[in-house]
C-alpha cells in the first residue's frame, strides 16, 4: 500500500468523523430545542390562521451574523441549521412563540441565539446575553439544561417586563423579533468540505 493510499484512508475517516460531529450537533440542537418546550410546558405546534398549516412552538433557524449583526434566518434545509465555526463550535438560533392563547393571532416569535459544542457525552452551550453565558450539560439528564432553560426564561420575562415608552427597538440583545415560517425536518446534515 502506497502512502497515498494510506493519505486516501485517513481522509475518509476524517471526512466521516466530521459527518458524525455534524449529525451528532445537529441532534443535541435539536434535543435542546425539544426539551425547552417540554420544560416551558409549550404545545407542540399551532395552527396558522389559514388553519391547515401546523407550526411549533420552538424551532431551531440559522444563525447568521450578516454586516456583524446576529439575525435568525430560516433554513432552506436542515443542513443549513448549524454553521460550524472555526473554534469547533456550532452556531444556530432557537424561535419560542408566544401568543396569548392558542386560537389568538398575531402570535410573536422570540429567537435566542446560541452556540453548541459536542464533545462524548458533554455538551457546551453558549447563550448570547449581555455577552456569552456559558453552560455545561450532559444529556440525557434533563436536569443537567435546568440552568441554560432558566436562563432563557428569565431573557423572555425581562423583555415581556419592558415598558412600552422604553421601545420594544431596543430589545434585550439575544434576541429578535420573527415571522414564523414552516420547518422541514426531513433531512440530515451533510460533511462540510475539505478545508485546503
Amino acid at each position: 500500500m502506497s502512502i497515498f493510499d494510506d493519505l486516501r484512508i485517513a481522509y475518509r475517516a476524517s471526512q466521516e468523523t466530521y459527518r458524525d460531529y455534524a449529525r451528532n450537533s445537529l441532534a443535541a440542537a435539536q434535543e435542546l430545542a425539544h426539551s425547552f418546550r417540554e420544560y416551558i410546558g409549550a404545545p407542540e405546534t399551532y395552527a396558522d390562521p389559514d388553519g391547515e398549516t401546523r407550526r411549533p412552538y420552538v424551532h431551531l433557524l440559522s444563525f447568521q451574523i450578516p454586516e456583524g449583526v446576529p439575525t435568525a434566518v430560516q433554513p432552506e434545509s436542515q443542513n443549513d441549521i448549524l454553521t460550524r465555526e472555526p473554534d469547533g463550535f456550532w452556531r444556530f438560533a432557537m424561535s419560542l412563540t408566544l401568543d396569548r392563547d392558542l386560537e389568538s393571532f398575531p402570535k410573536q416569535q422570540l429567537v435566542f441565539f446560541l452556540r453548541l459544542k459536542v464533545r462524548g457525552g458533554a455538551w457546551q452551550v453558549q447563550l448570547l446575553d449581555d455577552g456569552v453565558q456559558e453552560f455545561r450539560t450532559a444529556p440525557p439528564r434533563a436536569s443537567d439544561n435546568k440552568p441554560l432553560f432558566d436562563h432563557m426564561i428569565g431573557m423572555v420575562r425581562r423583555l415581556l417586563a419592558s415598558k412600552p415608552w422604553e421601545g420594544v427597538e431596543k430589545l434585550p440583545i439575544g434576541f429578535e423579533l420573527q415571522h414564523p415560517n414552516p420547518v422541514d425536518d426531513s433531512e440530515t446534515p451533510e460533511a462540510p468540505l475539505a478545508q485546503p
